[in-house]
Formats: structure tokens, sequence, C-alpha cells
């Protein structure tokens, strides 16, 4: 026997006919079980075999056969993997060191990589899961996978997984997707690093408080894996890389070219208005400029190592030749002090069209208004969401408030009374990440995390019959300025024809990470995408074909937004800092714009391009003077 659990044992066994020696996998069922949880757990192994049989990877454990014995039970035939769980390597002999950390994380990323490109989800990635083989880094035990066109085997009210290692949606009772198996490997590869569970708790109810809240132990021994640690364990899941992506980072991480890198002392807690950040601790490489550190260590390291926001303090990747260099203006001053009020980092914000309010929402769970003129909230909040506000929009009249939320609900609210409109809008299957109004003003939409398009008739507040369906949670939405198109953002761009109710195929392909915020410009001729942490680019929406090479090649860009001309588009990145590009020339107009302490989350341009508005992480919004940029912009 080579292990033993509560429901079924692992034994090493000789293959007659093959001649090999390989594991067997016997379920073994408790006598008191009934007949329906028998039946239960037997259809659950069966299909783990048939999970693992769709998958051919050097980092997944090969099914090799199933049978039945007399009993009617499930036995699975895999190859032998001779060697230890990563958890038994942690126990003893300790933590990993960082590139040892990351070469296993890197395997594991390729192989859930592999998984979630057929539509499987592990479900239960954990150290004992993991086992090594010499170099080789195998993921093991896919009994709790979802697999596209199974039934989910799931009791009411059960916990599927490890707790430790479970992602915050699975701790809130929400279908676990590819984004769930990220944060668990996150997860997994803190306790390899540090030795320990990022998460703990005296009890069961005080350890799964802690996930949901996205609130890890400060990290002690993490230097260079921190910024990773950081991104996997983001507690709103758009905001994970993909494993694909984590793969390359970390193969990076991993290369012998890396720098060692001394572990860090104990991080201070983080004073970041964020729960899902791990406390931030100093980038290994303060005091190089890209240029430096490509000349140093070569550009195939520097693209797959840390994402570039954490190592760079210069902003010199569109620097000109020093022989030609002229002074970059300074670009648009903020208005006076920051908007105030929120007591929970700032989501998303909108300016009514007339120019005269703007709205914002945030994790505080409300709503304010703000008179733009005076710079003072125009009334109390407005209070009925049970979680953060997501998204929000008005109406092309600006009669009519949307908000979008966590609590899976849609709100309409009259902006004269400032009441809301009727029930909730119903029907969601996960957070509300995205609303958008058509621009005739009949339709409204609104995308949650689970994936899923709600085309509602503002009049009859009634949706369409069939949702629009993505992969993964809708991250962000916008409808052509001729009212014809609905681009939805996921991990993918998709164009949604809303005369057929069909995508334009094919989608927007070769980001690697979510796409967590779009824009059209008023023209209708550009979409601006941008993704959390790969890139910025411009498309053509005709031809679904990008506009030369993007604007940010590898920098996190939350938010973007086009002035009202469509001359100038605003980015807003992970630095805390905003970028005002020049959309012909797609040239940087000013140096980035500093003042915000936290992600800029959110941008919107007022009607007359005169301001820009930005909501941030640190609880404040900021409007800024644009009118020393449309100075520069060309006629």
């Amino acid at each position: 026997m080579l292990g033993e659990g509560g429901m079924g044992a692992v034994w090493r066994a000789h293959d007659e006919r093959m001649r090999r020696d390989v594991a067997l996998k016997q379920l073994k069922l408790p006598l008191t079980l009934s007949a329906g949880e028998r039946e239960h757990l037997v259809a659950r192994m069966e299909r783990e075999a048939r999970s693992i049989g769709m998958l051919k990877h050097p980092g997944i454990i090969t099914v090799h056969d199933q049978f039945h014995d007399d009993d009617g039970l499930p036995w699975i035939v895999m190859e032998l993997v001779r060697g230890r769980s990563l958890a038994d390597a942690i126990r003893d002999d300790g933590p990993l060191t960082e590139p040892e950390a990351a070469r296993v994380g890197a395997q594991i990323a390729e192989a859930l990589a592999v998984a979630h490109e057929v539509g499987i989800v592990h479900r239960d990635i954990k150290p004992a899961n993991i086992l090594l083989e010499g170099e080789r880094v195998v993921v093991s035990d896919f009994g709790l996978a979802a697999v596209p066109g199974e039934t989910t085997l799931t009791a009411t009210g059960a916990i599927l997984g490890t707790p430790a290692y479970l992602s915050p949606e699975q701790v809130n009772d929400r279908e676990a997707t590819a984004a769930s198996d990220v944060w668990s490997l996150g997860a997994t590869l803190y306790a390899a690093v540090e030795g320990r569970p990022a998460f703990s708790g005296n009890t069961m109810a005080a350890l799964l408080l802690a996930i949901a809240q996205g609130q890890p132990a400060p990290v002690q021994r993490a230097r260079l894996l921190a910024p990773v640690l950081r991104d996997l364990l983001r507690r709103d899941p758009r905001r994970r890389p993909t494993a694909k992506a984590v793969a390359a980072t970390l193969a990076g991480l991993a290369a012998p070219s890396s720098p060692a890198v001394p572990p860090s002392p104990a991080a201070p807690a983080s004073p970041a208005t964020e729960p899902d950040l791990v406390p931030p601790v100093a980038p290994p490489f303060p005091q190089f400029s890209r240029r430096a550190f490509a000349a140093t260590m070569g550009v195939a390291v520097l693209a797959m190592a840390v994402p570039v926001g954490y190592v760079l303090t210069r902003d010199d990747q569109h620097e000109e030749p020093r022989g030609n260099r002229t002074p970059a203006p300074t670009g648009p001053s903020s208005l006076g002090q920051p908007l105030t009020g929120h007591s929970g980092g700032v989501e998303t914000l909108a300016f009514s069209p007339d120019g005269t309010t703007l709205a914002t929402g945030a994790a505080d769970k409300t709503v304010r208004l703000w008179n733009v003129a005076s710079r003072k909230p125009v009334g109390p909040p407005l209070a009925g969401h049970s979680d953060r506000v997501s998204a929000l929009a008005f109406s092309p009249d600006g009669k009519t408030l949307a908000t979008g939320s966590d609590d899976k609900t849609a709100r309409l609210w009259d902006v004269a009374t400032r009441a809301p409109l009727g029930k909730p809008l119903g029907d969601h299957y996960d957070h509300v990440w995205a609303v958008a109004y058509s621009p005739d003003g009949k339709t409204l939409a609104t995308g949650d995390g689970d994936g899923t398009i709600w085309l509602w008739n503002t009049r009859t507040r009634k949706h369409r019959k069939e949702p629009f369906v993505h992969s993964n949670g809708i991250g962000a939405m916008e409808f052509s300025p001729d009212g014809k198109t609905l681009a939805a953002a996921s991990t993918q761009v998709v164009l949604w024809d809303l005369a057929l109710s069909t995508p334009l195929w094919s989608p927007m392909k070769g980001h690697s990470y979510g796409v967590g915020a779009l824009a059209y410009s008023p023209d209708g001729k550009i979409l601006a995408t941008a993704t959390y942490y790969s890139e910025t680019a411009l498309w053509n929406p005709r031809t679904r074909k990008p506009i030369g090479e993007p604007l940010i090649r590898d920098g996190s860009v939350a938010a973007v937004a086009f002035s009202p001309d469509g001359k100038v588009l605003a980015t807003a990145t992970e630095d805390k800092t905003i970028r005002l590009w020049d959309v012909a020339t797609r040239k940087p107009l000013t140096r980035p714009l500093t003042g915000h302490t936290d992600t800029v989350s959110a941008l919107a341009f007022s009607p007359d391009g005169k301001t820009l508005a930005s909501a941030s992480g640190d609880h404040t919004v900021r409007l800024w003077d644009t009118a020393t940029v449309r100075q520069q912009a060309p006629a």
C-alpha cells in the first residue's frame, strides 16, 4: 500500500500482462452508506478515470485502465510515479528554495493549462496531490475534477477539496473555475516556499472566513515569488492570471540565469485596501531600468521574469534615443483634492450624459453621486446592494443609473429621486461585473462571473429568453456606437451581433490573461482592450484584427477610456499611474499621471472631454484637467 484515506487506498501493483509496475487506486465505501450515496461515490471515481484519460501531458498522471471488482466498485490502473508528494517533501526537508518552488510551480501550471484548454477544472490542487519524480512534477487525483458534459457530483452543503487550499469562490459556494485552480496553485506555491499554509484558523469557521476575505498570512521567505503569489491569491478571480501565463512567468524565475535573492524579512501588515493582496515586498531589482535589466540579463529572461510592474521604477518603455530626447510634458493637473467618502476601494465610475454628475461605486457596497462643479456629494449614498458595487452605467437620457454587484444582482435607480426602480434584476449566476446600456437606451446588458450575459428590455424589465454565454467570467462590456454589436470580454473578446444573437467569429484572441477592460472609440472604428497582466491593444472591430503593435506590451492595465473626440486614449496601470496616448501616433502624450496610492481601477472622460475621472483602491476619486493634453493633441 502506498497511501490510504477515508474513501480509498492506492496500491503498488504489478501488471502481469504488460509486465510493468503500476499504481492501483481502490475505492472503499463504508457499509453505512445509502444506495444513493454509494452510486454518487462510484460515479465520482469513474469520472476521475475519464477526466485524466482525456489529458496527455508529462505533468499529468497517466491512466492505463479501469475495471470493477465483484462488488461493483471501480479500480483505476495508473502509472506508478516513483517519488514522494510535495507535502511529504515540505514536511521532511522543509521549505523549497524560491528557484525550486518556481520550477515545481511552472510544471504544475503547464499541466493545469492543458486541462483548462479542454474545459477540465481540477478543483483540488494541493501539495498532497503533487508528486515529485526526480525533475518531473506530476499532478494527480482528479477525483473532484469538473468535466464538460458530465453531471456535477456535489452534495448540497458539502465542501469539496481541502479547505486550506480552496479559493474564496469555492468557500462562498460558487462553482469552481480555471481561476479557482490558479488560486489553489498559489496556495500550494505559498506552502512550498514558506513551509506553512497561507491560510489558517483555530476552527474550520475561522479558516474559511480567512479564505473568503482573501487575507493570507504575510510572507517571510518569499521575495522573488512574492509578486507572483500576490497575483495568484487575488480575491477577485478576474484578476488572476491564466495557468498558461503563470507557467511562463515561473519558468523564467526558475531559469538558471535568474539571480539568487536571499529571503526577505517578514513583511509588515499591508495597509492596502484590497483584502486580496499578499503584503507587498520590495521588488528585487529596484535600481534597474528596463534597458539596464535587459542589457544585464537578456530580453528573453525579462519577458518571463517577474511582471514588469514589479521591477521597473522608471517609465522608459517608450523613450527616444538620448540624442533626440525632448522633455515630456508634465501632463494634466489634478483638480483640487480627491473626492473622498467611500470606506472601501472605488471599483467603478461614470459621468452622466450632461456631465453634471459623477457616479461612483465601491467595495463598501454603496453608490455615490457627486456634483462635478462643486465636487460635493449629492445627498446620501445609494444603499441597497449587499456586496461590493463592481459596475455602473447611466442610461443615454441620464434619468436612470444601472449598477452591478458581487451580490449577483443588478439594480436600476431613478437619478432624480435617488430611489431604486422596482426589484433587483436577478437570474444571475455569479457576481455582476459589467453593465452597459445600448445607445438608444432600450437595452441593458449585464454580465456576470459565470460568463453569462443577459439582455434586458429597459421598459418591461424582462430579459431575452436565452443569454449570451462565454467560457469565463465577463470582465467588461460595451455596445458599439451604432448599437449593432456588443463587445464582451473574459479570457477573449467576443463581438456579438445583436440582431442575430450570434457571435461574430473569430473572437479576438492573443491575450494571455483575462481582459479586464475595453472601450470603443466614439466613431466605432477602434476597439481598445486591456488585460490585467499582459498588454493593451487596439483592434479594428470590422476585421477583428489588431491595429499595429500593442501600446503596452507587458503591463497590468485595469481600465481604458477614449476621449469624446477619439484622439486620446487613457489607460490605468497597476503601478498606480495613468497614461494618456495619442491615438493617431500611438505615443504617450505626457508622463504618467501620479497621485493615487493604490491601483487605479476605473477611468472616464467627461462628455466635453475637459475632465478625466479616475477611481482607485485607495478609496478616492481624482479629477484631472485635460486642457493641456488637448492642446498638445494633433488637430
